[in-house]
């Protein structure tokens, strides 16, 4: 009898365990397909905490600011593009006291990332993106998780060499070169050591690698980030397409399951934490014959001369908005040279910034797609037309670009719509 009343005990916990996995499966899965579909304002602000050292700017500001657009998606609300300290008051090893109290002046910590995070959606319910790169690799790393220290000869063994699939038209030097000045890295008129550089292309295939970017990922949505926008996650793909001619290479072959295993692990993560994670990058699979990643949402950027002209190419944006089989974020991409936020806050004036700001919202909307508001971000390392006079960065609020109004304008519409 007593056996019996102990097997009913088991069995009704199982069945308990049971439907509450159930239950877990279904909220997250309600949450992914309901808050992507219910965003209707999303803006850039790169990043949410570089107020305090640019403009003497709160989180706390940020957040009013977000509120008063009706913000529901902040993208690239944190972009970790070297590694950073855990917090200001961490002791100097890894990073010398002087760089932690540099990064804790530009908000650049972990813990900086959480309280920023944390007052944010307590004040506005938003879905905070984070972002990473695919394509960089510091050349002295440490992993935000487990805190080990990759010195360069380590990195440098995780940097992509073709000839690890036997692929001899180009050294691994070479190409490491060759991608260093086109992502910017180096000058056009500067040698090239990969024994002094500050960064390599990264190997994506590479498990030792995978385990660190991972982590990285990890590490943001730990501190309370919703999404994960990977930059760059489709590049080393068509590196070795290019380099072989041929799209069914096993390197390509390889580098596609690495990109399916990176998004499905940010996704189990979120999981394990019993959160959704939306996870994003650019929309370049269609460029393969191969099945996609499990995005959650795509990106795209006008080019700098549909910017510097003000006319979007509507043939080929038609023919995106028939390929979209996702929601697509588009927005005014930046960070180098002739970019095409570059092109739009140097190259314009006020009022053509705020005409094409009202022009592009109307253009991708009947197209389906979400035009993504330029709240504050950088724009490439030299710029002339500088942010209140004085800051190498756009902010709509600045009286040089003056843009603020116009967004509330058009973010109003939607938000109160």
């Amino acid at each position: 009898m007593r056996g019996e009343k102990g097997r009913r005990i088991i069995i009704v916990l199982m069945v308990a365990a049971l439907i509450s996995a159930i239950l877990i499966a279904y909220l997250i899965t309600s949450s992914r397909e309901k808050g992507l579909s219910e965003v209707r304002v999303a803006v850039l602000y790169e990043r949410v905490t570089d107020g305090i050292y640019y403009l003497n700017r709160s989180v706390d500001d940020v957040a009013y600011m977000l509120g008063d657009l009706h913000a529901d998606f902040v993208f690239r609300g944190w972009w970790r593009w070297g590694p950073c300290p855990e917090s200001p008051e961490e002791a100097p090893s890894f990073f010398t006291k002087a760089e932690i109290e540099e990064y804790a002046r530009r908000g650049y910590t972990y813990e900086q990332l959480r309280d920023a995070v944390s007052r944010i959606k307590s004040r506005v319910p938003v879905i905070f993106c984070g972002a990473i790169p695919a394509q960089r690799l510091n050349a002295r790393e440490r992993d935000p998780i487990t805190g080990k220290i990759f010195d360069r000869n380590e990195t440098w063994s995780m940097a992509l060499d073709p000839a690890k699939w036997g692929i001899t038209n180009v050294s691994k030097e070479e190409l490491q070169e060759r991608l260093a000045r086109e992502l910017e890295w180096v000058g056009a008129e500067e040698d090239y050591d990969w024994r002094t550089a500050e960064a390599y292309f990264p190997d994506i295939t590479n498990p030792e690698f995978q385990e660190l970017f991972l982590d990285l990922a990890k590490k943001q949505i730990d501190c309370g980030v919703d999404a994960i926008w990977i930059d760059s996650l489709f590049r080393q793909a068509f590196v070795l397409k290019n380099l072989t001619g041929d799209p069914y290479h096993p390197a390509v072959r390889d580098t596609w399951n690495a990109i399916h295993n990176i998004v499905d692990e940010i996704h189990r993560y979120g999981h394990s934490k019993g959160r959704y994670i939306y996870v994003g990058s650019w929309f370049a699979y269609p460029a393969f014959p191969y099945s996609p990643p499990d995005l959650d949402f795509v990106t795209m950027t006008p080019s700098p001369e549909e910017v510097a002209s003000r006319r979007l190419d509507t043939a080929k944006w038609d023919y995106i908005s028939k390929l979209k089989d996702r929601p697509v974020l588009v927005f005014l991409d930046f960070g180098f040279q002739a970019s095409p936020l570059y092109v739009f806050s140097q190259n314009l004036s006020a009022d053509e910034q705020m005409e094409l700001l009202r022009e592009f919202d109307t253009f991708f909307e009947e197209r389906g797609m979400t035009f993504v508001y330029p709240i504050h971000s950088l724009v490439a390392r030299d710029v002339g037309k500088l942010a209140f006079g004085k800051y190498p960065i756009y902010d709509a609020l600045a009286p040089e670009f003056q843009t603020y109004d116009v967004i509330k304008e058009l973010a109003s519409r939607k938000g109160e719509g």
